[in-house]
């Protein structure tokens, strides 16, 4: 069976203190310092509503080495939780639905989080419930109060790095052109109501409407499943500009600008959207709020995504930023 792709987002955002209670180290010392004293993954576990247990699954082998960024891998899930399961091969015409417990001493794994940190910079890519970096700077202020460190290693903010340079010529020039770049591929849990804001949420319901029109036009079953697997190989692309261009109406203006203003900030994640400013200059999502999109496999015969293969792409982006200038701006 092909690995199934995975489209994800990572998420570059900055460990923010209040100069008056900064504390004497950066951010990664911290989080070192935290799992020196942390040792093992049950050590590292803390209780976290919706999410269960969450704690470090996997440390980079250079995760303690001076002078190496810091990369881990976070896991979240329910212990002791019977989960149902989907009987695929049952000959009947119907399935109990019967539940089934984790194995002893382990959790059903509901959601990751992948994570690079240099000094105070960090760059954060998720999986499954774990959606967005909220929940990760929730955790390492729990992982903190964990390893008793300071108080004031726990008064920080992650906040996302960003090109202000972009943002203000957006501002000034306005949107000539909007389009949104992405595929087919739309989970079922980011349909739900508490998946995204109101841009990202109708991004994805015009995928899943498109999702269902396909399907309707598959011969059979057996042809719906193979294209399900398939979504991700799908390109959608929606243009928006106003009609007239520069000459539209105020209010028509005002309107596409405004809508181009949320999407750079709340594009999904298996999304990009571009915008040619009115006086012709291309600003991408990835631009403005500094992210990048990639692609993913999961592994073989498992709903999971490879830690080393997020790290490499955590890796290959940092190099990215500071070749633009933008890494520890």
């Amino acid at each position: 069976m092909a690995r199934r792709p995975a489209y994800k987002k990572i998420h570059y955002v900055r460990a923010l203190y209040n100069p008056n209670t900064r504390p004497g180290v950066s951010f990664q010392e911290l989080v070192r310092q935290a799992l020196q004293l942390r040792s093992t993954v049950s050590e590292t576990k803390v209780q976290m509503s919706t999410l269960g247990l969450v704690g470090v699954r996997q440390r980079h082998h250079e995760w303690n080495e001076p002078g190496r960024p810091l990369k881990l891998a976070l896991g979240a899930g329910a212990p002791g939780e019977a989960m149902g399961t989907f009987g695929a091969d049952v000959e009947a015409d119907q399935d109990e639905d019967a539940p089934t417990a984790p194995p002893a001493r382990r959790a059903f794994k509901l959601a990751d989080a992948f994570v690079l940190i240099d000094q105070d910079e960090l760059l954060i890519c998720t999986d499954g419930g774990m959606r967005g970096y909220g929940t990760v700077s929730r955790y390492f202020r729990a992982l903190f109060d964990l390893a008793n460190l300071a108080p004031a290693a726990q008064a920080f903010d992650f906040e996302p790095a960003s090109n202000q340079d972009k943002r203000r010529t957006l501002e000034q020039e306005g949107v000539g052109e909007l389009t949104i770049k992405g595929t087919m591929y739309a989970a079922t849990q980011e349909l739900e109501p508490d998946a995204g804001g109101r841009v990202s949420g109708a991004v994805r319901q015009l995928k899943h409407t498109l999702q269902e029109l396909f399907s309707e036009d598959a011969p059979d079953e057996e042809q719906r499943e193979i294209l399900a697997r398939h979504w991700g190989d799908i390109n959608v692309v929606t243009t928006i500009s106003p009609a007239g261009g520069k000459t539209a109406t105020p209010v028509v203006l005002s309107t596409v600008d405004a809508a181009g203003e949320d999407m750079i900030d709340e594009v999904p994640d298996d999304s990009e959207v571009h915008i040619r400013t009115r006086s012709g200059n291309l600003i991408k999502s990835g631009d403005v709020i500094l992210t990048k999109l990639i692609r993913l496999r999961r592994k073989e015969r498992q709903n999971d995504l490879d830690p080393l293969d997020v790290w490499q792409e955590l890796d290959t982006f940092r190099e990215e930023l500071r070749q633009r200038g933008a890494w520890q701006r």
